[in-house]
Parts: C-alpha cells; sequence; structure tokens
C-alpha cells in the first residue's frame, strides 16, 4: 500500500517501482531504462502490467473496461493528476466514483492469467479506499496468497477507509509530501518556469505537485488570482452586487482553464484559511501577498460555514467543465455566498 496525500505521488511512484521490477537490467537504484520492459514501461504498455481505478457506476458499466484508453490517456497527460479531475473527464462528476465488486473478479481474472513475459504480474489500483465492501472482501484470498510472482499495489491517500481485513494483508510504505525544494525544482527541471516563480508555487502548493504544476501554468497566478479573490470576497460581504458583477464579468473572460485554476486556488485558499486559525500563521501556506489578506479573512471564516463555502466553489469548478455559461455562473456563485456570508454575520 502507496499511502500519501494528493499530489505527492503514489501513483508515479507505484509506476517507477513496477518499472524497475520489470526491468531486465536493473541497478541496485533504478532500472537501466533501455531493456524492451523498460522502454514498453515508459509506454505505458508492458503487457504484464494492469490497472484498476475508480468509475462512476452506469447502466452495463461496472469495470474499468470501458475507461481504460481515457485512463491510460489521462495518465499520460499528467500521472499526478487528482480524484476529482478523473470524475469529471469520465462523468459529470455529481456521483461518487467506486470499485466494484465485478471490478474485483476482473482484477482476480487478470492476475489468474499466466504472464505475457515469464516474470512477474503487477496490479496497480488508483484510490483503492474507493472499494465498496463487496469489492474489498472478493479480493481477501488474493491480497492474502497471490500467485507465484504476483504483486498487488494498493495507492491511496486515505488509510481510514479500508476493512481492517485488508490492511491487515498489505505492507504500508507512507509517501509523505513531498518538500517545497523537490517542487520547486521540479518545476524548473520540467516545466522552465524560474526559480522565483517556483518556489513561490513550491509554497501555496503544501507539499501537491498537481497543484504546483497547476499554479505554475498560468502566469496570471498566484498575485492576479489573489486580486480578483479578495475583491470578490469583499463584494459578496457587504452584498454589493454590482460589485460582484464587475469582478464576475472579469472572472468570465478567463479561459476555460483559466477560470478552473482560479477555482482551485480559492478551495486552496480556503483550506490555508482553517490551517491558519487552527495551527497558526506559521503553518499555512500563504505566500506574503496572500498573508495580508489571510489575516482578516481567516478568522472572520472561522466563524462562517466554511462547508457551504467549499460546496460553491467545487459546484462552480464542475460547471465550468460541463460548460455552463460563465456570467451567470459566478453571479450565481456570488448570490450564493452573499447568503452564507450574510447568514453568519
Amino acid at each position: 500500500m502507496f499511502l500519501g496525500p494528493e499530489g505527492s505521488g503514489t501513483l508515479p511512484l507505484a509506476l517507477a517501482f513496477s518499472g524497475y521490477i520489470f526491468c531486465e537490467n536493473p541497478t541496485l537504484d533504478d532500472r537501466c531504462g533501455k531493456c524492451k520492459s523498460c522502454i514498453q514501461t515508459n509506454a505505458w504498455s508492458h503487457p504484464d502490467l494492469h490497472m484498476s481505478f475508480p468509475i462512476e457506476i452506469q447502466k452495463k458499466i461496472e469495470t474499468t473496461a470501458t475507461y481504460a484508453k481515457d485512463f491510460l490517456a489521462a495518465l499520460k497527460e499528467d500521472p499526478y493528476m487528482s480524484l476529482k479531475k478523473w470524475e469529471l473527464t469520465i462523468g459529470d462528476g455529481k456521483k461518487k466514483s467506486i470499485i466494484t465488486a465485478a471490478e474485483s473478479q476482473e482484477i482476480i481474472r487478470l492476475l489468474s492469467l499466466k504472464s505475457f513475459h515469464g516474470g512477474h504480474k503487477i496490479m496497480i489500483i488508483w484510490h483503492a479506499d474507493k472499494m465498496n465492501n463487496a469489492a474489498a472482501n472478493k479480493l481477501l484470498k488474493t491480497l492474502e496468497e497471490p500467485t507465484k510472482k504476483t504483486i498487488v499495489i494498493l495507492v491511496t491517500a486515505s488509510a481510514e477507509d479500508f476493512l481492517p481485513t485488508i490492511m491487515s494483508r498489505t505492507q504500508k510504505v507512507n509517501c509523505g509530501k513531498l518538500s517545497d525544494s523537490d517542487i520547486a525544482r521540479a518545476l524548473e527541471d520540467r516545466h522552465e518556469i524560474d526559480p522565483t516563480s517556483a518556489k513561490k508555487y513550491a509554497h501555496i502548493s503544501d507539499g501537491n505537485f498537481y497543484l504546483a504544476k497547476m499554479l505554475a501554468m498560468h502566469k496570471e497566478q498566484p498575485t492576479d488570482y489573489l486580486d480578483i479573490f479578495t475583491q470578490w470576497m469583499r463584494a459578496c460581504v457587504t452584498s454589493k452586487m454590482p460589485d460582484a458583477l464587475t469582478i464576475c464579468e472579469k472572472i468570465a473572460a478567463y479561459t476555460k482553464d483559466q477560470q478552473q485554476y482560479f477555482l482551485e486556488y480559492c478551495l486552496q485558499f480556503l483550506h490555508q484559511s482553517i490551517v491558519y486559525v487552527h495551527l497558526g500563521e506559521n503553518a499555512a501556506r500563504f505566500d506574503s501577498e496572500a498573508l495580508q489578506f489571510a489575516r482578516k479573512f481567516a478568522p472572520y471564516m472561522e466563524k462562517s460555514d466554511l462547508e457551504g463555502f467549499q460546496r460553491i466553489f467545487s459546484t462552480g469548478h464542475y460547471m465550468v467543465e460541463r460548460n455552463i455559461n460563465p456570467q451567470l455562473l459566478f453571479l450565481k456563485m456570488s448570490q450564493d455566498m452573499m447568503k452564507l456570508f450574510k447568514l453568519n454575520s
């Protein structure tokens, strides 16, 4: 079980570990990267590497087979992707995605087959905590007594939702948050972000490389996003609809991707506000510009319906993905936030 928070790289780690197992000429600390198995692993096409993941259950669709190509494409684009991003890729994001008993049966079937290369067979179960009880119980025997040269890797951000019988059959590898320095260096090396900006994005992301990359992909943020967020919150607190309308027009002028990144920035700001209130200023991941607003905003939000605000921003993120008219969407979000601020004033 590779256990770590979102954006910590548990899935890339599982893939890298699988590549090392498959490598025909491994060194003590890495795979060769040149053999046939390494080339296949790099292309996500190794025949003995299988993957399972959560899906939204629909009529006649209970296994991942229908979405295998979509998942592979999403994985190639970003192996650090969030579960929410995946859910929006394959569905409307309204239903909870799960791993079903039918999918567990398919996992068992795949692992019962002979290895294509005559070596190991590996099954990676992404967000394995999404297995329902029937799915988990069906896999118990496979986890307890896997066939020879069979490895099952459970990738998860939470161990709390697993059956005790599952936990007792796994070897846990705790993957903590990535360090600011590691994230900053990766942004510089892989995405050509300048060192100053890379450090800022790494600090704000709080160990989440997926979030750091999103922040880094658009030059408007975080400073411009902070300005818009600050103006928006002040307009909603004071119930000044004309001001809110002006701000909504600015947000609506962003591209679809920028609108999504902006809303994710808002969600991150809310999360860090909670950290600020309960753990103190030094624990919160605000840059110097954001900290000035947070000193006033965070204590105020403690008295408000934080779950309600998170729901508004999460729903807004989903609606942007569904191509809803942005001006109407952000105006509706403004009205909803004004109501929440009034209820908690």
